[in-house]
């Protein structure tokens, strides 16, 4: 029986990319035109052709603008889980306001959709700086697992099964080696950058090593080939934004079609999980 891989999507619009995250700030979201309901309609018509569902991150701040999308990608069978946001260039974390907002959100986005949400995604720049007080304050609030999509490029090949401890999980986006650095293998920008065969060759790898699903990461901007040309933060960033837009949907549409995929909650907290519980009731380590 073929393993099913989870694939999980963070809900960003074209501005919220991060080609423009030092040029455009969270408080001028709101003066921009929103496209992200044309490239999650896309998405989700994908999705739909070929049978795929996914977890999908999503800011606090879309959870308060667009409550019927998010509604509407729970009523097409996938997961939503909050994420959090916070600017590039941030040097100091303000813990209160991060506790309330992963309280308040995740009651807020279960509100919307009417089913509980026990998934959480840190975004890069509190990633790197995640330790003990937040995982703390996610067990505390009801949360399940979370699942990061920064990179440690000086990690080994990762096994996406990480540490389960008193029910809450880490599960690391799936990584493999180029001379000893750690590059994800299903992500917005590899997918695009790489001939699709070298992606395939590289999921089967990883499944055949770690016998364990690949973690993907997308997000719903890839979709959009029609968006604004604005000033992004460098012309390097602004050229691996736009590379191979246009060919976006085909590339998933062959990642869809070779590979199963589901939630994260499906592969791993129903499945995965209970493998692992048995693993280390006989004294085996699983990440």
């Amino acid at each position: 029986m073929p393993i099913i891989n989870a694939l999980s999507i963070n809900v960003e619009d074209y501005f919220q990319a991060p080609a423009y995250q030092l040029t455009i700030k969270e408080r001028d979201w709101g003066l921009l035109s929103p496209r992200i309901e044309y490239a999650v309609d896309k998405l989700l018509l994908l999705l739909s052709d070929h049978h795929v569902t996914a977890t999908f991150f999503v800011y606090g701040w879309t959870i308060s603008h667009f409550p019927s999308m998010l509604k509407k990608i729970a009523e097409q069978g996938h997961e939503l889980a909050y994420r959090h946001y916070s600017p590039a260039d941030a040097q100091h974390f303000n813990q209160r306001k991060i506790i309330d907002d992963l309280n308040r959100y995740k009651v807020q986005l279960s509100q919307i959709i009417g089913r509980k949400v026990i998934g959480y995604r840190a975004d890069t720049t509190l990633c790197r700086s995640m330790n003990a007080w937040l995982e703390n304050e996610l067990v505390l609030a009801g949360y399940e697992y979370s699942s990061e999509n920064c990179v440690d490029r000086t990690a080994m090949h990762q096994n996406s099964v990480g540490t389960v401890l008193d029910g809450f999980q880490h599960l690391n986006v799936s990584t493999h080696n180029v001379l000893s650095h750690g590059y994800e293998i299903i992500s917005t920008n590899n997918i695009r950058l790489r001939k699709y065969e070298s992606s395939s060759k590289l999921v089967k790898n990883f499944i055949e090593v770690t016998k364990t699903p690949v973690l993907g990461s997308l997000s719903t901007w890839m979709m959009d080939n029609q968006q604004p040309n604005i000033r992004a933060d460098s012309l390097l960033k602004k050229w691996l934004h736009g590379y191979h837009l246009r060919e976006a949907p085909l590339i998933l549409h062959q990642l869809f079609s070779e590979y199963g995929w589901q939630t994260i909650s499906d592969v791993y907290l129903r499945k995965v999980l209970q493998i692992s519980s048995i693993h280390k009731r006989k004294g085996r380590c699983v990440s």
